[in-house]
């Protein structure tokens, strides 16, 4: 093969990778929402699943258990939504039959009752069973905790008060989920947990959709870790981002970057939890904020150094830093 011949063949190589991967991110998008019986932070989560529809072209189906039928708007999500179809309890065909056909299974809702059972893989619900399977399937499953973290500040304001040993089997079930493969985020961090996963397949083709950009360094927390690394993404789905081999963690100031995540100390957020964090050094980085619990305040002493892996990692799970003045 000529030198003209072998360019030729690559740009043409190129091109049908290129349109391979266009037509599978089409289908990425093609979504599965499941809704439980939880109605923490509901509204964030169907605005983002809004936005993911108007903006960025993501169509749905909709299967909703009984509980979040009665507990929710169904109207709301209707609306919000469209939905080509849209169940209650019951799908329109077998959890297996769509996990196969769908590739991005979204959970906007999850209450502790459907966490526990896939933790324990048990799949007796067509809810729990959808979950399950798709995880089985390496499918993007996409779950906002808000409903099952029990560091969630607003169980304290609905006067929920947990023993210790119930939070930790409560976040044992949640961590399995991580550690199953399902990307976890917060209700107001679906969206971008969704772009992100559909990006995570993208670059596996050597491409990145136009319109979703990557976050600097380490893409997204949130991407399981077999495909993270063949993709060369974090492998988020385990909660804490992890860097790309070969690249040092980058360090920015704490101060002014992040805004609502990194701010002066002042009035802790009601509920949260406050930790004074512990340094060998000036510099606050990923091995630090993985052994503190989502949603809570973390106090670090002025002219501490912020990671932007850590900026990112406590958007996405609800900590605010704190510096001290």
């Amino acid at each position: 093969m000529t030198e003209q011949e072998r360019y030729v063949h690559g740009i043409v190589a190129q091109i049908l990778a290129e349109r391979v991967a266009q037509k599978l991110i089409e289908r990425q998008k093609q979504a599965l929402v499941v809704y439980t019986g939880s109605n923490m932070g509901i509204e964030p989560g169907l605005e983002c699943l809004r936005m993911l529809r108007r903006e960025e072209g993501f169509s749905y189906r909709v299967l909703l258990t009984r509980s979040a039928a009665k507990l929710l708007d169904v109207s709301a999500i209707r609306s919000a939504l469209e939905p080509e179809e849209l169940w209650i309890e019951t799908p329109g065909d077998s959890p297996e039959a769509l996990t196969v056909r769908y590739d991005t299974i979204l959970v906007p809702a999850m209450t502790v009752n459907t966490a526990a059972h896939v933790a324990a893989c048990m799949a007796d619900t067509p809810a729990a069973a959808v979950i399950l399977d798709g995880l089985m399937r390496g499918k993007n499953v996409i779950v906002a905790v808000d409903g099952c973290c029990p560091d969630n500040p607003e169980r304290v304001r609905r006067g929920f008060h947990m023993t210790e040993a119930l939070k930790n089997k409560l976040r044992e079930n949640k961590n399995a989920l991580r550690d199953y493969g399902a990307f976890l985020t917060t209700s107001d961090g679906l969206g971008e947990t969704a772009k992100k996963a559909v990006l995570s397949f993208a670059s596996a083709f050597g491409k990145q959709e136009p319109g979703i950009q990557a976050v600097s360094g380490a893409e997204t927390a949130m991407q399981p870790t077999d495909r993270a690394k063949a993709a060369g993404q974090t492998a988020g789905r385990s909660e804490a981002a992890v860097q790309p081999a070969n690249r040092s963690e980058p360090v920015i100031q704490a101060v002014n970057r992040q805004e609502g995540v990194i701010q002066p100390a002042g009035r802790p957020k009601p509920g949260a939890a406050v930790y004074q964090a512990k340094l060998e050094g000036r510099v606050f980085g990923g091995k630090h904020i993985k052994s503190y619990p989502d949603h809570a305040v973390i106090l670090v002493p002025k002219g501490t150094l912020i990671t932007q892996l850590v900026s990112d990692e406590a958007r996405r799970r609800d900590i605010r830093i704190e510096i001290e003045s």
